[in-house]
């Protein structure tokens, strides 16, 4: 059986939690034979699933495309949340929560204590677009890097109090490990809804703050982007390129917009925290435990 991801080729702390969780909860079940999959963590429920293996569903997500065809090769164990069960038309007796809820049952990278008063997590693709490691750092709030490896971003989480959170694994780990989150999104590639179909299991409303989005010459990103979008259009006056290229990438920030945005961030680190109540993480990382067993049971293996 091969563990099915998404892999960043930079690294992304949501998709990485693969490996690192269910090596750990499921030791000896994966030898990368690609004849079965083991579905988990992310929002992989769409058209790019492989279609020919058989495919144990446990807690992914729908998002990014069009849902795929459900088959006999799908064995559903738990999806994320409604909206999943929903857009799949399954029953909604899988709808648990997101997977990486059981990271509560692993002894993970702690701080002996808490050394920041506010952390920030960004989504990963935001770090293309502005350096905001600085930015955070003169209003002395910690900057965690999603694009570090597993262990580093959990210990850099435990050492913050609260969590601004514009990445949703950032902030299903924050809960987790009972650490206060607070919602917020800088730009318009955040998912509202893979937000809303895991924070309704938790039973919490997904109102993220919203933040300005900044921008900067990142090397590979907006200077790229900018002498594509050109080019594109230049061949397409041309009639060599059938498709208008989209919307140019936007211009880099004035110390104005900075400025403005530094006021926001200071603004939301005043709002309410989020965190789910104890009983529910509890009830739902049972439910969670009692399906590994039975997988484990069922593959022939003991826990």
């Amino acid at each position: 059986m091969k563990l099915f991801y998404y892999q960043d080729k930079f690294g992304n702390f949501g998709d990485d939690l693969n490996p690192w969780l269910w090596d750990r909860l499921l030791p000896g079940i994966f030898d990368d034979d690609p004849s079965e999959l083991f579905v988990g963590i992310g929002t992989l429920l769409n058209h790019k699933l492989p279609t020919v293996p058989r495919k144990h569903i446990f807690g992914s997500g729908f998002g990014y495309g069009s849902p795929p065809i459900i088959d006999d090769t799908f064995v559903f164990h738990a999806v994320r949340g409604p909206h999943t069960a929903k857009i799949l038309n399954i029953n909604t007796k899988f709808v648990l929560t997101d997977p990486a809820i059981l990271i509560r049952t692993i002894d993970v990278p702690k701080a002996p204590h808490t050394l920041y008063k506010f952390g920030f997590v960004p989504h990963h693709l935001s770090e293309n677009h502005f350096h905001w490691g600085p930015l955070c750092a003169s209003l002395n709030i910690h900057y965690i890097y999603p694009s570090k490896d597993i262990d580093h971003v959990l210990l850099e989480i435990s050492k913050c109090e609260t969590l601004l959170c514009e990445a949703m694994h950032g902030a299903i780990i924050a809960d987790a490990l009972r650490i206060p989150w607070i919602p917020v999104i800088c730009y318009d590639h955040i998912d509202a809804l893979k937000w809303m179909d895991w924070l309704s299991t938790v039973n919490i409303h997904y109102d993220p703050i919203a933040l300005p989005a900044l921008y900067e010459n990142i090397p590979s990103s907006p200077f790229y982007s900018s002498v594509k979008y050109h080019w594109d259009k230049l061949i397409y006056r041309t009639g060599l390129r059938h498709k208008n290229p989209d919307n140019p990438p936007p211009r880099n920030s004035s110390p104005r917009d900075i400025q403005t945005a530094t006021e926001w961030i200071l603004q939301a680190t005043t709002q309410p925290a989020c965190l789910s109540d104890i009983t529910t993480c509890d009830m739902l990382t049972q439910k969670y435990l009692s399906l590994i067993e039975c997988f484990l049971q069922m593959r022939g293996h003991s826990s």
